[in-house]
């Protein structure tokens, strides 16, 4: 689509989701309501809406169109991920940090059963693109922006509509937890935290340094490792060290060395999935 004419203009900035997503974009990029409206609808015609005739998108617009909401709605993220990019990754981790401390950036999701999945505002763009379809996709990311009430009318839901999308996503994740971990913070975090330790105990062994003081101050991982391991005097290894067999050091670091390479590889699969998931948003 070439150009866009005030009728649609009007009727576009006059949609409660255009209004909503205007809003936030104001508030994350810094920006006057009035030019983070200019920014939206330059990155809309610019992109999304370049596959529609005029009277396509003023039909669709009159008609709040579902697909056409989630065209805005991923709009305003691609604006907030160039802006945030440009800023570097300093500016990435803060604008993370200041996600984080929102009371609000973490929703839970309830099912029939009482069981609760929680999801970080932080990790929306991520986690949504987990799910299987555009139409899933959609009500996960309208429920966790703007909640049931703005879900409900955006997409025309009823009650019973909506509670049931809202248990088979709920559902979903569940059955999927290992997929949905792989760009969740948590597991993540203790990944990166195995990785980088043991990374830290072989430096510390090839320069013949004092690995007591490593097991000391990772005394849970060691004993992970322990457990999983064939050492015979385990408490040695744990306490001992320079005391510990020949035999028993060889065994705890071969366990080491698979434990490293399995948080490496973990780490490389969550690396690729969240390329993944960002590459998707910015289409």
């Amino acid at each position: 689509m070439k150009n866009i004419n005030d009728d649609i203009i009007k009727q576009l900035i006059s949609w409660r989701t255009f209004k909503t997503n205007q809003h936030l974009a104001a508030n994350q990029l810094k920006l006057s309501d009035k030019d983070a409206s200019q920014e939206l609808l330059n990155e809309l015609i610019s992109h999304r809406f370049k596959k529609y005739t005029t009277s396509e998108l003023s039909d669709l617009i009159k008609a709040h169109d579902a697909n056409l909401g989630w065209s805005i709605t991923y709009a305003r993220l691609d604006l907030e991920s160039k802006y945030y990019k440009q800023l570097g990754k300093r500016a990435q981790m803060e604008h993370a940090a200041e996600l984080e401390d929102v009371s609000t950036g973490v929703i839970k999701l309830n099912d029939d059963n009482g069981n609760t999945t929680s999801i970080s505002e932080f990790k929306l763009q991520q986690v949504v693109k987990q799910f299987p379809t555009d139409k899933t996709r959609l009500f996960v990311d309208m429920t966790l922006r703007y909640g049931k009430t703005e879900c409900q009318a955006v997409l025309k839901l009823t009650n019973k509509q909506y509670q049931r999308r809202l248990r088979n996503a709920t559902s979903y994740v569940n059955k999927h937890r290992s997929k949905f971990d792989l760009v969740t913070d948590s597991k993540r975090d203790r990944q990166l935290y195995i990785l980088n330790s043991l990374n830290e105990l072989f430096s510390i062994i090839d320069k013949r340094g004092d690995i007591q003081s490593w097991v000391d101050s990772n005394v849970k991982l060691t004993n992970e490792l322990l457990a999983n391991s064939t050492v015979h005097y385990q408490g040695a290894i744990l306490n001992h060290w320079e005391t510990a067999s020949n035999k028993d050091k060889c065994e705890f670091v071969k366990e080491a060395i698979g434990a490293q390479a399995k948080a490496q590889l973990w780490l490389d699969q969550s690396n690729e999935a969240i390329k993944q998931a960002g590459d998707k948003a910015c289409y």
